[in-house]
């Protein structure tokens, strides 16, 4: 048995040595054995956080620095690697398990096989790199599903005792699987680092800076001109374009949506100052990752070099997002605006839209330092009771604007009286809703009071601002003329055509059909806004007069508009009650009479009064 083993392992490790480099070799074994620790001291005393943790840095060191080994190792030879993978099954056809040897044998064998699946993957990610011949993914995949269904039935097979005595050694075995798989996992998952450089190889890039540096005379051991000279003209390129880049993405914007042809000249200069910045800073960021990219080739930049540029990649996105939406979006919503009459949906969506891009940039980047995005979402679920306390007051606010929304209560614009608050609605935010008081001052309501609150709106009308006066009548006018006064006063209401009339002005007059029907469910001029009622009666006597009760609607709900109206209406009156000799209107006045005057009694020596 212990020849078997030696010979055995002496062809394999002779296979790894021409298949991989050494460097890779000792990487892989060294991450095999701080597995091990970690598991050991775990089950010793999970207590011991700092030791694990330094061990766990040093792990994920170790994994970070495998994609440049895999790259950077010498080219393989196909033809020997298969040569050597049939020596392997020859040898591993001759030995017959014994009942003896049989359970070491399973799990030497087992180990070897776990050995040729990952060693042979990593050849092939180093083949593929260097011939652009595919993506690691596949290969990747297939070594992963090989590895996880290796489930030794065998060895699990043995009974009790028999496990007992090979612990350590199936623990062993066990503890490569699961090295392994995590090692080829992580590959999967980064597999983006190879793709950079494919697209190198696949522009013969090497060629190019052999070309430049034999044209100097450079040997190996020189600077490598090449790559720097390709550096600096990749820099220069990319600086020089980003102004050229906004041109085209304005061209692109203004072609996709040419019926506001109108507002281009006026728009243009905005919308290129508005993504100039970010582009630019777009095109510095990529020719400082494909510089790096170049310096590194063949091999691969590390991967916190990645996660940082992708950081960055991130940032500038949304910074470009927001910009466009400062530039262009803003515009084009407020065109749709101006047809749906809906300002407030408007607004809400472009703060909506805000909130998105932000909140997907900073789970990236999350996702880029190392945070678990599918743990963080799933522990709020535990903290989520906590964080709703805490912001109880702002998930309240922002619920409140989506019911706002879709209540449709109020638009901006509109005139309403809230809370104790009266004014004209400027802005329907995600926490408050802005309003300009009629005494100029700006109030900030949150939207949860303004949830909770009865809101009157007094644009909500079409046809119907109410006229409510009384004229006072002095007690000389006789009953004929005060009779005269309410009858010219009501036909003069009823010819003005400032006033609405009862039957005219009626949501029934619509052109609309379905309201017809609606009628029957639902008032639908109390539902639409018109009001036409006209009362002219004589209302009551008053200390000083007799008064009449005007009640009645102008038709325009525009406040300038309903002023004029009622001015006439007043005027007109006053024509009305002048038209009658005894009638006139009535003042405040107070009239005393003296029954009886006292005697005054004068003394001598005194001066009468």
């Amino acid at each position: 048995m212990k020849k078997f083993t030696l010979k055995f392992l002496l062809i394999f490790n002779l296979f790894c040595n021409i298949l991989l480099s050494n460097e890779l070799i000792s990487v892989s074994d060294k991450i095999i054995s701080l597995n091990s620790q970690l598991t050991i001291i775990k089950e010793q005393n999970a207590s011991i956080n700092d030791e694990i943790s330094i061990l766990q840095k040093e792990k994920d060191s170790l994994i970070k620095s495998l994609p440049a080994l895999i790259t950077s190792s010498s080219d393989f030879n196909q033809t020997q690697i298969n040569s050597y993978i049939k020596v392997l099954n020859k040898e591993l056809a001759k030995y017959k398990p014994s009942s003896n040897h049989y359970i070491k044998t399973q799990i030497n064998l087992a180990s070897i096989n776990l050995d040729k699946i990952y060693y042979l993957t990593l050849s092939q990610i180093s083949i593929a790199f260097k011939d652009y011949d595919q993506t690691p993914d596949e290969a990747l995949i297939d070594a992963i599903t090989q590895i996880q269904i290796s489930n030794y039935q065998e060895i699990k097979a043995l009974s009790q005792d028999q496990t007992q005595i090979y612990k350590d050694d199936i623990d062993a075995l066990e503890l490569k699987r699961q090295t392994y798989s995590e090692i080829l996992n992580y590959l999967k998952d980064n597999s983006e680092l190879f793709d950079s450089n494919f697209v190198l190889t696949s522009l013969n890039l090497q060629s190019v800076i052999d070309k430049i540096n034999s044209s100097l005379n450079l040997n190996s051991n020189s600077i490598n001109i090449g790559k720097i000279a390709i550096i600096i003209l990749v820099c220069i390129f990319f600086i020089l374009i980003p102004r050229l880049t906004s041109l085209l993405l304005y061209r692109i914007f203004i072609t996709i949506l040419s019926r506001y042809q109108n507002t281009q000249n006026q728009f243009k200069e905005q919308f290129v100052a508005a993504i100039r910045l970010p582009v630019f800073t777009f095109f510095i960021i990529y020719a400082l990752n494909l510089s790096l990219i170049i310096a590194y080739y063949p091999s691969t930049i590390n991967i916190e070099m990645k996660n940082y540029f992708d950081i960055a990649y991130s940032v500038v996105i949304a910074w470009f997002v927001i910009g466009a939406l400062d530039g262009y979006g803003i515009m084009l919503l407020s065109k749709i605006a101006q047809k749906s009459g809906r300002k407030e949906v408007i607004n809400l969506i472009i703060k909506v839209l805000y909130f998105i891009v932000i909140l997907i940039t900073i789970l990236v980047i999350l996702s880029k330092i190392g945070f678990d995005i599918s743990t963080i979402i799933a522990s709020l679920g535990i903290g989520g009771l906590a964080v709703a306390l805490a912001t109880k007051d702002i998930i309240a606010n922002f619920f409140a604007s989506i019911l706002l929304l879709f209540d449709s209560s109020f638009s901006q614009g509109d005139w309403i009286v809230c809370a104790g608050i009266e004014g004209t609605v400027v802005e329907v935010g995600l926490r408050k809703t802005t309003i300009r008081t009629f005494d100029n001052a700006l109030v900030f309501v949150p939207n949860s009071k303004i949830m909770s609150e009865s809101i009157k709106n007094w644009n909500r009308r079409k046809v119907g601002r109410q006229i409510k006066m009384q004229v006072g009548l002095s007690y000389t006018t006789s009953k004929e003329s005060i009779q005269n006064c309410i009858n010219d006063i009501k036909q003069m209401l009823l010819n003005h055509p400032g006033i609405a009339k009862s039957g005219i002005d009626s949501a029934l007059n619509s052109n609309d059909a379905r309201i017809k029907y609606r009628q029957s469910m639902v008032s639908v001029d109390d539902l639409d806004g018109y009001k036409s009622n006209l009362f002219v009666v004589l209302d009551e006597f008053g200390d000083n007069s007799i008064n009449i009760l005007i009640y009645c609607f102008s038709k325009s709900v525009i406040w300038g508009e309903y002023l004029a109206t009622k001015e006439d209406v007043m005027l007109k009156i006053m024509e009305i009650v002048e038209r009658y000799d005894d009638a006139s209107f009535a003042f405040p006045s107070r009239s005393l009479y003296i029954e009886s005057i006292p005697k005054i009694q004068i003394y001598k020596g005194e001066k009468s009064v």
